[in-house]
């Protein structure tokens, strides 16, 4: 008898954020999700959820919306769930880029392929372990401000801080970290996210100075446009701290080139940007057999499209950072104990 997707539904999940969450591409006051359900002739159903950012995928809700309802539904319908490879095929060609529409429903199929199998996500992705350690990101805002939550959230047990810059000069931004570093202490390491605020001269003054203080910095992340792979390249040579790409590696096909171009020392993986697991699969194995290791990371996401993450991060030893924290910037998400529990700065998955 065949197995086929029945149906496959999709509504909107809110939840809101306990303060606003600030970068230098926008502000977040809330997560805001796209919601799929997919139900198989047998009654099994799978999950998924994403977070679209115009800023980032280049997508919004409502066209996720659309794109999930009016494209993919009519191409996976009536599939066999057993052709596995087919499905997943089908749904990253059935439309070019709306790669957060393809991640939810990517995440619901995995959830699917799991519970056929009668195991967790992360035993099907190759692991048995299931708990990680996150950093947190701090978004911008003055440097009290700043400081201020850097030193509550080392107190809360957060050894990791990632620091939103590209608002202001390039000066105060260099004196922000140095104050923070201060305040917190040599212990606690430091990741920079600039979020293509910033160009190649000024990323790497503020590098060099960074050194010369000894500042315990483990990456600078994406600090120039997406498309200045020139300029990633010679940071990549010269900067005095690594290099992280983000916007800059959405596919495969663009962690090729930035690979092949030796412009970058780490890659972000996100499943929003990737259209969800398998992608993300093929990146992370292209890295590990370059030498390259990776970050998982996320939007401003629900509970369901973070615990997939989190079983993808803990399955894949090439992944060296872990950057997975809007669960703990949502006041509460309702369908957490679903998937995981938070402790301090762990993810412990489910299941």
């Amino acid at each position: 008898m065949n197995l086929k997707i029945k149906n496959i539904t999709c509504s909107i999940k809110k939840v809101p954020l306990k303060r606003p969450f600030i970068t230098a591409l926008h502000k977040v006051t809330e997560i805001e999700g796209l919601k799929v359900v997919i139900e198989l002739s047998d009654g099994q159903t799978g999950i998924g959820t994403a977070t679209p950012n115009e800023k980032v995928t280049g997508d919004t809700l409502q066209s996720s919306l659309d794109i999930v309802n009016q494209v993919i539904n009519p191409a996976l319908i009536n599939k066999d769930f057993k052709n596995w490879n087919e499905i997943l095929n089908t749904l990253q060609t059935c439309i070019v880029h709306n790669t957060a529409a393809k991640a939810a429903v990517d995440i619901a199929l995995h959830q699917l392929k799991a519970k056929e199998n009668n195991e967790s996500l992360v035993n099907l992705l190759g692991s048995t372990k299931g708990t990680l350690t996150t950093d947190y990101t701090i978004s911008i805002g003055s440097d009290d401000h700043t400081i201020s939550e850097a030193r509550n959230l080392v107190k809360d047990g957060f050894t990791s801080l990632k620091i939103k810059l590209g608002d202001n000069s390039i000066d105060h931004d260099i004196k922000t970290i140095q104050k923070i570093s201060k305040v917190i202490g040599h212990d606690i390491s430091l990741r920079i996210d600039c979020n293509q605020a910033w160009n190649y001269k000024d990323t790497l003054k503020a590098s060099r100075i960074w050194s010369q203080d000894k500042l315990n910095i483990d990456f600078i992340e994406q600090p120039v446009p997406r498309n200045a792979i020139s300029d990633l390249k010679l940071l990549t040579e010269n900067s005095f701290y690594p290099i992280m790409a983000d916007e800059s590696v959405a596919s495969y096909r663009d962690a090729i080139n930035l690979i092949h171009n030796h412009a970058c020392d780490y890659i972000n993986i996100k499943l929003m940007k990737t259209g969800g697991l398998s992608e993300a699969i093929k990146i992370n194995n292209l890295a590990q057999a370059c030498g390259i290791k990776t970050m998982v990371g996320c939007m401003i996401e629900p509970v369901e499209s973070i615990a997939a993450a989190a079983a993808f991060a803990v399955a894949n030893k090439n992944v060296k950072f872990i950057d997975l924290d809007s669960i703990f910037m949502a006041t509460a998400d309702p369908d957490l104990d679903k998937y995981l529990e938070i402790r301090k700065n762990e993810i412990i998955l489910k299941g």
